[in-house]
């Protein structure tokens, strides 16, 4: 259960304003639950590492003097939408309607609007989301600590990183899409994992490589 601030008895929420996205505080207790309240571990944990704070500072080029939507909140709140089954833009309605749990959320044209001046500038907004993640990847090990992936690693104990290539069907035609070597119709991206070792889950995406279908299984393109 979430339970709010504002009626302690009869709400659903506890919410304190950190980041770029409440705090809220999860209780037991016999009231209505609240949807998607399980993303709450992902917006935590951009509070925590502050890779909602990274992307707003590296996005603000980008950002109109008048605006009242923060570019690096949007973006998170598109990865958010992803992670909870989001398959488009609009799909962000799925937090809209959840405010007090994930804050304002730009509107569809808003949305719209910043992903189509972003990807005018591709290269340049990729390299400063890359300056960000790499930040905010060295905080997170940081507060690891002995869980880190890097923690304790020497010649006899490695860091390995596993290098591979997976298919991404689609089903209507998109921008780089291709046939694929197993009849389908997508992308071959080339992925590579930090393993977090035995018993630690399935790793860490360190980068991916987004590729047309058709291309080879070990090649850059």
């Amino acid at each position: 259960m979430l339970r709010s601030v504002h009626d302690q008895e009869r709400s659903t929420f506890v919410v304190k304003n950190s980041g770029l996205y409440p705090s809220v505080v999860a209780e037991s207790g016999d009231v209505p639950a609240v949807g998607l309240a399980g993303a709450r571990l992902l917006t935590e944990t951009s509070r925590v590492t502050g890779l909602g704070n990274e992307l707003s500072r590296v996005l603000s080029a980008w950002r109109r003097s008048w605006a009242v939507h923060d570019p690096g909140k949007i973006m998170a709140d598109l990865a958010v939408c992803v992670a909870l089954g989001g398959r488009c833009l609009s799909d962000v309605a799925l937090l809209r309607c959840q405010g007090e749990v994930f804050g304002p959320v730009a509107s569809d044209p808003t949305v719209c609007r910043l992903v189509g001046t972003l990807a005018d500038h591709v290269e340049a907004v990729e390299a400063a989301v890359n300056r960000a993640r790499t930040v905010v990847r060295q905080r997170a090990w940081a507060l690891a600590g002995a869980d880190a992936p890097t923690a304790g690693i020497s010649a006899a104990h490695p860091l390995v990183i596993d290098v591979d290539a997976t298919l991404v069907n689609v089903h209507s035609d998109k921008e780089g899409a291709a046939p694929t070597f197993k009849k389908g119709f997508g992308y071959h991206p080339l992925t590579a994992w930090i393993d977090h070792g035995t018993g630690q889950g399935g790793g860490e995406c360190a980068v991916i490589m987004l590729r047309p279908g058709n291309a080879g299984p070990q090649h850059r393109r």
